[in-house]
């Protein structure tokens, strides 16, 4: 095939191929977010529950703090009674320490209460644990075929967007310019090859004048007159072997 078409034909492969590993980009990445909503589920909650269970021992570390201040505060009470010369005194002594063992009483009351939250927590966190561990595990599973495809996509769309960068290098500026505009307003696929006598690109049936035009010589291009895509008529492998 003459050489001044076929850089045409070439980015029209090479956006198509492009096109369609992007594309399977985006779906295997669908494909594995909603794999992952179970295991981030877990994740979220597990991190919920231990946040919980800190908070919980930041009020049993203030609790047992305010339990220490209180028996310190009986302790040096009590040692205070037998020094005690009037009744004034003693009275008020005797008010403190009723006041200092209710709120210690309390205080001890609150711990135990909090003791076993802890200890219902723990366990939870511990159920979750082993819930994220086996999402995990499964996601790992039902992943890593789809991890591999994705793979394979991102290096076919790395290779092929510097190829097509080089092709539009390669064609007129003003087909680049309606390359690049059609682009732009969505149609992925500028450059089609005439398929079965119809528009590759929007399946229009074309005149048979076209066709006949475009099929006598290969190094021709038209527009779509629905469309206005670049087309060309594909050369059979058998066509370019006996025109060798």
């Amino acid at each position: 095939m003459p050489l001044t078409i076929q850089p045409l034909i070439d980015l029209a492969d090479t956006d198509h191929n492009l096109q369609k590993a992007i594309f399977a980009r985006s779906h295997l990445e669908r494909q594995i977010n909603n794999a992952r909503e179970i295991v981030d589920q877990h994740k979220k909650l597990f991190e919920q529950k231990n946040e919980e269970l800190a908070n919980l021992n930041n009020e049993s570390k203030e609790v047992k703090n305010t339990i220490q201040t209180q028996e310190e505060l009986i302790t040096r009470l009590d040692g205070q009674v037998p020094k005690i010369r009037n009744e004034k005194e003693f009275a008020s002594s005797k008010n403190q320490l009723e006041e200092s063992r209710k709120v210690l009483g309390l205080m001890e009351d609150k711990m135990l209460e909090l003791d076993i939250k802890r200890e219902d927590l723990e366990q939870e966190i511990g159920s979750i644990n082993t819930q994220l561990d086996e999402s995990n595990t499964e996601f790992e599973k039902e992943t890593s075929g789809l991890l591999k495809k994705y793979e394979k996509a991102e290096k076919q769309i790395a290779k092929l967007q510097p190829r097509r960068i080089r092709l539009l290098k390669k064609v007129p500026q003003n087909i680049k310019r309606f390359f690049e505009r059609c682009q732009e307003s969505g149609i992925l696929t500028p450059i089609c090859a005439i398929q079965e006598k119809s528009c590759g690109g929007c399946h229009m049936v074309l005149l048979p004048q076209l066709v006949n035009e475009l099929m006598a010589n290969a190094n021709l291009h038209k527009s779509c007159p629905n469309c206005s895509r670049i087309l060309y008529y594909p050369v059979t492998e058998e066509e370019e072997a006996s025109s060798a």
